[in-house]
């Protein structure tokens, strides 16, 4: 927002309800661009090939298959077994009052996102990441229309952006849309590089607070993503690490530093070799800690 201009949450979301009309981008970008993001990218029934991944453009194929004879979705009709695999990267949203609550929230988004938002609102994400899922769903209600987003979570969120596909679940009359059925998938370079070591890594902020753990880092320790999310390193895998300086000198220096640790898991002492270095994501510069075990 402006720096003169405190909106309140409501007058957020009716601004960027109303960017998202014709010819009034500008107040989208602003709000954005002032949240360290660019803009995101919206556009209205969009078409196939404007959905570029194989399991978006999946998801369509089967939401189609339960359209009716006016083009709409019934609520009624729409199945989400049927999506298969791809449930576990849709959510099902439901309007309450100003809000909109997720009925179904996909065990990969919860994953990537880092908490499980079933059964809660709009209300629990933060800033403008709220006002403007609030707005878009809010859009979409009135058009009765598919939209395909594109937009970049808060830095933290250890995912360049989220693409997603919202499609309204109509009542029989096809009137009113009763809830939203939406694919979600996570885009992010890095994070897919990292999940090919076969040795635990962790990216941390500058607080030593852990944004991201591959798979490896998960079996080695024994934790999930939830409890992964924000949690300090040493309180959750037992390995104290040294970072003397911050990311970011580490980053312009190229600096990397290599220290031996000990891990006691089952009562066994375990060597380990840590490897401190920095990387950016979205113009942050964060800790890359790996972990490779050397022996009892």
């Amino acid at each position: 927002m402006d720096a003169e201009r405190q909106d309140t949450p409501h007058e957020a979301v009716d601004l960027i309800a109303e960017s998202l009309m014709p010819g009034r981008r500008d107040i989208l970008r602003r709000i954005f661009n002032d949240h360290g993001a660019r803009a995101p990218m919206i556009i209205w029934s969009p078409a196939v090939d404007e959905l570029q991944s194989p399991l978006m453009r999946r998801f369509a194929e089967i939401c189609r298959g339960f359209m009716d004879d006016t083009g709409q979705v019934p609520a009624s009709a729409f199945s989400l077994e049927a999506l298969g695999p791809i449930a576990a990267w849709t959510m099902i949203v439901e309007p309450e009052g100003d809000e909109f609550r997720y009925a179904h929230y996909g065990a990969g988004i919860a994953e990537h996102y880092g908490r499980d938002m079933t059964g809660e609102t709009t209300r629990g994400f933060t800033t403008h990441i709220a006002q403007f899922f609030k707005a878009l769903y809010r859009a979409a209600a009135e058009r009765r229309e598919w939209v395909l987003s594109e937009h970049e979570p808060p830095a933290r969120i250890f995912v360049r952006s989220w693409r997603r596909l919202i499609v309204p679940l109509m009542d029989d009359a096809g009137e009113t849309v009763l809830r939203f059925a939406v694919a979600n998938f996570p885009e992010n370079e890095l994070r897919a590089g990292l999940e090919l070591i076969t040795d635990p890594v962790f990216v941390l902020a500058e607080d030593q607070r852990v944004q991201y753990a591959n798979r490896a880092a998960q079996r080695m320790f024994g934790f999930d993503t939830m409890r992964a999310h924000d949690a300090d390193l040493t309180a959750l895998c037992g390995v104290e690490v040294e970072t003397p300086v911050s990311p970011e000198e580490m980053l312009s220096q190229g600096q990397v530093e290599d220290s031996l640790r000990l891990s006691l898991r089952g009562g066994i002492a375990e060597r380990l070799v840590v490897t401190v270095s920095a990387a950016e994501h979205r113009g942050t510069a964060f800790y890359v800690v790996v972990m490779r075990q050397i022996g009892a």
